[in-house]
């Protein structure tokens, strides 16, 4: 059966848009809390204080509010992303480290946990938004390896970044095994994607295509 991922209408009045605030903060805490398998309208209703029919005029579904709850989130992370992507840092690995590291710390800030990483385990539907974010976020790693002064072509340096961006999948997982945010687990992302870098800003021949391909379009 397929599920509905649109929102039924979207909050322009700041009383409603407090309301969708007030959801969307639920949700979150329910699944901080107790985890998705106890996430339920009524129990996102009882949370926020905001009714199931006042819920159901914006949200048709527990996975919308889900989504909007993601994306809001995801958007924090690329703000951050984007404000430093030229901070005066001459030294590559030593803006990437710092880079990296400010992005997981606003994941952390912003209660992007393993809770939401469990989320889409649960819902699997949600899966299919990713892509958009991880092509974003790739493209500004193609960016900065341009800006540092890489050759590679432009199709083999997406290919790159995609990959580095997929590299935080497995520390996800290891988070997961672990049942926590060890820091031993954003020190090792780090260090593995300077070395996967290395080779496009140091002279390195870039592998032959094929290459992984961009599904979006770029904007």
């Amino acid at each position: 059966m397929s599920t509905t991922l649109t929102p039924r209408k979207l909050p322009t009045q700041a009383r409603a848009k407090a309301k969708i605030q007030q959801v969307l903060d639920a949700t979150q805490a329910i699944l901080n809390r107790d985890g998705p398998a106890a996430l339920t309208t009524p129990a996102i209703a009882a949370e926020s204080g905001v009714s199931v029919g006042s819920i159901y005029q914006y949200f048709p579904n527990k996975e919308t509010i889900v989504l909007a709850l993601y994306e809001a989130r995801l958007a924090e992370i690329r703000n951050v992303a984007a404000g430093a992507q030229d901070d005066g840092e001459a030294d590559w690995r030593t803006f990437f480290r710092k880079w990296i590291s400010a992005i997981k710390a606003r994941e952390e800030a912003v209660g992007y946990g393993l809770s939401m990483s469990a989320a889409f385990d649960h819902f699997p539907k949600l899966a299919e938004v990713e892509p958009v974010h991880a092509e974003q976020m790739a493209e500004r790693v193609v960016a900065q390896l341009k800006r540092f002064g890489s050759t590679w072509p432009d199709e083999a340096l997406f290919d790159l970044a995609i990959y580095a961006y997929y590299l935080d999948s497995t520390t996800w997982r290891y988070w997961t095994v672990a049942q926590a945010r060890l820091p031993q687990g954003v020190e090792r992302l780090v260090e593995t994607v300077i070395a996967l870098l290395a080779p496009a800003l140091e002279g390195g021949t870039p592998p032959p295509p094929p290459y992984a391909s961009r599904r979006l379009n770029r904007s």
